[in-house]
């Protein structure tokens, strides 16, 4: 793969050539700082900026450009990474080799821009069709939620997080929803386009110069923007380690334990501890945590850790019944304290490498996951795909056990369900 960078005064382009595909993905990023009163408004238009725009006035007529377009694809959505809110359009379109149509390059790429930057937007205000069937859409959304007990757990625990951007979601909840009318839609575009960096990543076996060439002849940003963001949240270790619970009408129980990660060096965050983490409970069923839990005392329905990179957080998620909780978290502890005194064998090391690199090789299989590392690599300094799988190689059981003695406790928190009475 090749990749190349072209800078404009107030944009950057990002280009991955490689012919292992028949297609194409262009990704435009609009970068800013997390802002809670914002947030599902950046949400909203995302979806609704991808819906219409003043020449194509609802999804009907985009969908029949699209098909035009061979098959094209084109949609927003946006990202919390961190501290950073990344409002995102991405375009998937065929590679014009295949197509004899000369005309179909051109056109192809000049499309992200008119919904850009030609919004259905009249008397300073959004279209009210199209804004209701998107405010009914994040609705929708927004119940569901409370739907799926382990996304009602986990966001019932980040809320729990002081003073912390962690506990900020861009769905946000009805009464914000409620609060966006099209004018607040219409001021959160012209921050958007005013306030806001803006990179573009393009991926395939293109021209690069020309693509370079087309984008700058239909992206006029006016604006120059060259700050930079804080990536990091600052999530403070607690004195006192938090205790939470709540009630639900799910008939099992989610226990959530959260953790703060201390100090951790570049390499540390960025190679060893996701490694770490899926020896721990993200690498599926011979990981640390589902062989105590739920092999050898068969205790949880599912148990598993996420590593919340940017938010130095690392969280342990499981179903479990109510009466097991004391059980559970005594198991929990004797993992990690397995990890820190190296009770793990050469063997499960290495298979653990070997199933990890296959899944990062994953990535690499579509235009979609190889454009993507690149993107949190210029972002957030993520290691290409290749040099992963190299430090991955690399990493000696010493390393696995001292970083393990970087984790401290923060918070317990129980979503208790009810028994087969119906009761808490």
């Amino acid at each position: 793969m090749e990749y190349k960078k072209y800078e404009y005064p107030s944009f950057n382009i990002y280009t991955v050539k490689t012919n292992r595909f028949k297609s194409c993905q262009m990704q435009i990023i609009f970068q800013d700082e997390v802002k809670k009163e914002n947030l599902l408004a950046k949400t909203f238009l995302a979806d609704i900026m991808s819906d219409c725009s003043a020449n194509y006035p609802s999804r009907k007529y985009i969908s029949k450009k699209l098909e035009e377009l061979y098959q094209a694809t084109f949609y927003g959505n946006t990202n919390k990474v961190g501290n950073m809110m990344l409002t995102t359009f991405v375009l998937s379109f065929l590679n014009p080799k295949f197509i004899n149509d000369k005309n179909y390059l051109e056109e192809v790429i000049k499309l992200p821009f008119e919904f850009i930057l030609n919004p259905f937007i009249n008397a300073e205000e959004f279209d009210i069709k199209n804004f209701n069937i998107v405010k009914n859409r994040l609705k929708d959304e927004i119940l569901s939620l409370n739907e799926n007990i382990n996304k009602k757990a986990l966001k019932g625990a980040l809320s729990k997080l002081k003073e912390s951007a962690t506990t900020y979601s861009v769905l946000g909840s009805l009464e914000e929803l409620e609060a966006i009318t099209p004018k607040i839609l219409a001021k959160t575009y012209e921050e958007l386009m005013t306030t806001n960096k803006c990179d573009i990543f393009i991926a395939g076996n293109l021209d690069m110069d020309e693509i370079a060439n087309l984008i700058f002849k239909y992206f006029k940003k006016a604006v120059i923007n060259t700050r930079d963001l804080k990536l990091y949240v600052d999530n403070k270790p607690v004195n006192k380690l938090q205790k939470y619970k709540e009630q639900s009408s799910f008939l099992e129980t989610n226990l959530i334990n959260i953790y703060n990660l201390i100090d951790l060096t570049d390499k540390e965050k960025l190679n060893i501890f996701p490694f770490f983490n899926y020896l721990l409970g993200s690498g599926g069923l011979n990981t640390k945590l589902y062989q105590l839990l739920r092999e050898k005392n068969s205790l949880c329905y599912a148990i598993r850790s996420m590593y919340l990179k940017y938010d130095n957080l690392l969280i342990i998620q499981t179903s479990i019944n109510a009466k097991d909780i004391a059980k559970a978290q005594k198991l929990i502890k004797i993992a990690f304290r397995e990890m820190s005194e190296g009770k793990i064998t050469n063997e499960e090391i290495e298979y653990a490498k070997s199933s990890f690199i296959f899944s990062l090789n994953l990535a690499l299989d579509s235009i979609g996951g190889i454009l993507s590392n690149y993107i949190f690599h210029v972002l957030t300094n993520l290691p290409l795909i290749e040099e992963r799988i190299k430090s991955i190689q690399d990493i000696k059981k010493e390393e696995i056990m001292n970083i393990s003695k970087k984790i401290k406790p923060n918070m317990v928190y129980v979503l208790e369900g009810k028994d087969k009475n119906g009761e808490n």
